[in-house]
């Protein structure tokens, strides 16, 4: 048996035990108490690892596992409901204001305090309102890089393929079944790269990213994975991937480095290669009430303070240009908050998880929001405003081609 295959069977085992535990927490669950109803979710969700490739195709979320462990909604008992469905969604009680505690193995180099949180800081990590970040003065983006942003990162991966229909937008389809090279830039916890590698097994995918998020050990034999920040030269030759895919790094690049970064990429890329970007737009929304309008002007305030581009969503076909890319085309889709349906409930998850993440950035913009328990205070008032409102925000996906050879 070769090593991939017995960790494949490692993981259909861990599923089993998944199955029996989330039977207990059913049957068991009008008796739970906070604690062990917390513990048996965080028991199915460590046992199911989020590494095994399989998980990344059919359990891309936890609203994916819960689909497979919990029977169908119509086979349930009276009164359970999707109530019941949306249980291994919740998030467990957790503190933003207290110190976290540092992983095993890293020692504290610098410590800080400020009146909105306390910060640690290690060589590899810093941790402000309870959350990790990448450490390096040099990396601007504004997001954490802990096992909850990725677990938001899966469930968003799941949303972006319903909202658009597909993985992509380039015309890659036949080449992908071939065989070809791809990379995946920025991939984060790599959830689009692992499951495009599962259903394309003649390509191989390439992820690189900042921050080790993505699987280090099972992971399918077609992938690979590189610790790279983006605006530094990538460690592959000219001409090596036919296609390239990044999203969602308008938060993470700066604006004065995103012509340098795509020009690397334009490096890598085949004539004739195919690239491709998305990212949202937090400058322009549908419907925005005065809540959401305060946090996504936060964001483009605090941003822009930083040297980041908020809205380089709306300049993608023009970057791509200016990068030498040809034949673009480009999409936008609206995605409803807090209405319109399922999409729209798992979006403000999304949303909602994003902004607990920016809370230190909000919180020191508006100090009447410093106080954490008033800040989701505020976040409930928002959810309600959306679904009133019908606030949808404004994704838009780009592709263009690296001129062949002989145009």
């Amino acid at each position: 048996m070769t090593n991939y295959k017995r960790k494949k069977l490692d993981a259909f085992l861990s599923l089993s035990f998944c199955r029996l535990l989330s039977v207990i927490y059913i049957v068991h669950l009008p008796h739970l108490d906070a604690t062990i109803e917390v513990t048996l979710r965080s028991m199915v969700a460590s046992t199911f690892s989020m590494e095994y490739p399989k998980a990344n195709r059919s359990f891309t979320s936890m609203s994916h596992l819960r689909r497979q462990l919990l029977p169908k909604t119509k086979d349930m008992p009276s009164g359970t409901g999707f109530g019941l469905m949306r249980l291994f969604t919740r998030k467990s009680p957790r503190s933003h204001s207290s110190k976290k505690k540092l992983p095993a193995g890293e020692q504290e180099s610098e410590s800080t305090t400020s009146t909105m949180s306390s910060t640690e800081t290690t060589s590899i990590h810093r941790y402000d309102s309870g959350r990790r970040y990448n450490a390096r003065q040099d990396i601007p983006y504004l997001l954490p890089n802990d096992e909850e942003e990725n677990d938001r990162a899966h469930q968003q991966h799941w949303m972006i393929n319903v909202a658009f229909g597909s993985n992509f937008d380039a015309p890659v389809q036949d080449a992908l079944e071939k065989g070809i090279e791809v990379l995946d830039s920025g991939c984060g916890p790599a959830t689009w790269t692992l499951e495009m590698a599962e259903k394309y097994p003649n390509s191989t995918f390439n992820g690189t990213d900042i921050s080790p998020r993505f699987p280090q050990t099972i992971k399918p034999p077609n992938c690979h994975f590189f610790i790279h920040n983006i605006v530094d030269p990538a460690p592959f030759p000219d001409s090596t991937f036919m296609f390239i895919h990044q999203r969602l790094l308008s938060l993470g690049i700066l604006e004065n480095e995103w012509d340098k970064a795509l020009a690397d990429l334009m490096r890598t890329l085949k004539p004739g290669g195919w690239i491709e970007l998305l990212e949202i737009s937090y400058a322009q929304y549908e419907n925005a009430g005065p809540k959401v309008t305060l946090l996504m002007q936060s964001v483009v305030t605090y941003g822009k303070s930083k040297g980041l581009n908020p809205g380089a969503a709306h300049v993608l076909d023009d970057m791509l240009t200016q990068a030498g890319a040809v034949n673009i085309s480009s999409r936008r889709v609206a995605i409803p908050l807090n209405h319109g349906g399922k999409l729209g409930d798992l979006f403000w998850d999304d949303f909602k998880d994003i902004f607990m993440a920016l809370y230190p950035v909000v919180g020191r913009l508006h100090s009447d929001l410093a106080d954490i328990e008033e800040y989701k205070r505020f976040l409930d008032a928002c959810k309600t405003e959306c679904s009133e409102h019908q606030t949808a925000l404004y994704w838009y996906r780009s592709c263009g081609q690296k001129p062949s050879n002989d145009e």
